[in-house]
């Protein structure tokens, strides 16, 4: 008991002393700022900045969706040139509300201020225009139906996102970013004022642009991230509430600054790539798991991390084999025109029984997840009890 009590004596303290350090930090040193742009009463070219209470805060991290089986209205948001063809949207959902912005026409129904910063001054124009009439959820996507940056387990479609998107998630979590690969943008990607001996041109030479002078000007007052990071590439669903909770005099702000900036169409489009999940959740780095993507944002449950790794990693052998084949089959099956072969008995045969198993067995499993991911219980299992709160 003696030792209980010497323990209690040290232990005790020690606890009040952290408590009140981590009260003493949070109310002195705020995660951000969390302004809201409102417009100056003395000069209506200007904004000041209106900060809310601490309880306010708290809202950037949770969301509520409507009960199990509830409708949600929807609207798809995109821009497009004149002469891309957008025609897979009413044929694939011909019920589904749109915004599509003609970039390059000024005389379109839905046209934007100026042809700058691709998608972004689409979205910033739609969410200025119908602040005060948004649906439940907004999808926020580009003009094509397939690209690279789609997931791969969905054929890289867009029409197959939208199809199994959970708006349950997007209510819940506010901002859902629908690319569920993390490369590229995570983790850890952009940097604002890197030095030059450490950009990496190739894969995101964006980050030379983002300095802390541009981050400034679009986000004024807030404090500086150490680092920016999402999967790329600009395609979201945001619930109505969560669009709302910046006011519309932000969103004003933020074009302004994309149509003022000194930056390129593609540099400053790049810049607000990495940084809408920073304006939807005040957080700088959003990286969620990818099983937990998939899972409860599509309902395609593989049973885990390392099951549905597994499965990528099967795919790129897929990718390989087919690349063999192709090879063969330009050859027309002779050895001596095939490039690198060096008579390892690996010939087109083999690669074409290869590619085929590889193909079945990719089916079998994604089919698979599809079902497993059709049950409540299931997706619950899988992306764990958090999950349902999970940035």
């Amino acid at each position: 008991m003696l030792l209980l009590r010497r323990n209690a004596q040290v232990v005790v303290p020690s606890v009040l002393f952290v408590g009140c350090l981590v009260l003493f930090y949070r109310l002195n040193f705020p995660r951000t700022s969390h302004f809201t742009l409102v417009p100056s009463p003395d000069q209506s070219s200007q904004t000041v900045l209106q900060s809310p209470s601490t309880d306010d805060l708290r809202v950037w991290d949770s969301g509520s969706a409507k009960p199990l089986g509830s409708n949600y209205t929807r609207t798809f948001v995109a821009g497009r040139l004149k002469s891309d063809n957008t025609s897979w949207l009413s044929e694939d959902f011909p019920d589904l509300n749109t915004a599509i912005y003609v970039v390059d026409d000024p005389s379109a129904p839905l046209h934007v201020p100026v042809n700058k910063g691709h998608e972004a001054m689409v979205y910033l124009t739609y969410i200025i225009d119908h602040y005060d009439d948004l649906a439940d959820t907004t999808l926020f996507f580009h003009q094509h139906r397939y690209a690279w940056h789609v997931n791969a387990i969905m054929g890289t479609d867009n029409a197959e996102v939208i199809r199994r998107l959970n708006d349950d998630r997007v209510a819940r979590m506010g901002y859902f970013n629908t690319r569920c690969h993390l490369d590229p943008g995570c983790y850890d990607w952009i940097h604002l004022d890197r030095p030059e001996v450490d950009w990496d041109p190739v894969r995101k030479w964006e980050e030379k642009y983002f300095t802390k002078k541009v981050w400034q000007e679009i986000f004024p007052g807030e404090r500086l991230p150490s680092a920016l990071s999402q999967p790329c590439c600009a395609q979201f669903a945001v619930s109505r509430d969560r669009i709302r909770l910046n006011a519309r005099s932000q969103y004003i702000h933020i074009r302004d600054w994309l149509v003022n900036t000194s930056l390129t169409d593609e540099h400053a489009g790049r810049v607000l790539e990495y940084s809408w999940q920073y304006l939807f959740t005040r957080h700088a780095e959003l990286c969620p798991r990818m099983d937990t993507c998939y899972c409860d944002g599509y309902g395609i449950c593989f049973g885990g991390a390392v099951k549905l790794q597994a499965w990528l990693d099967k795919l790129r052998l897929l990718e390989i084999a087919n690349d063999e084949v192709r090879k063969w089959t330009e050859a027309g099956d002779m050895a001596e025109k095939v490039e690198g072969y060096t008579g390892d008995q690996k010939d087109g045969a083999y690669w074409r029984r290869e590619a085929d198993r590889l193909q079945v067995e990719l089916d079998q499993e994604k089919d698979e997840a599809y079902r497993r991911g059709d049950g409540l219980k299931n997706r619950l299992k899988e992306t764990s009890s958090a999950a349902w709160r999970e940035q």
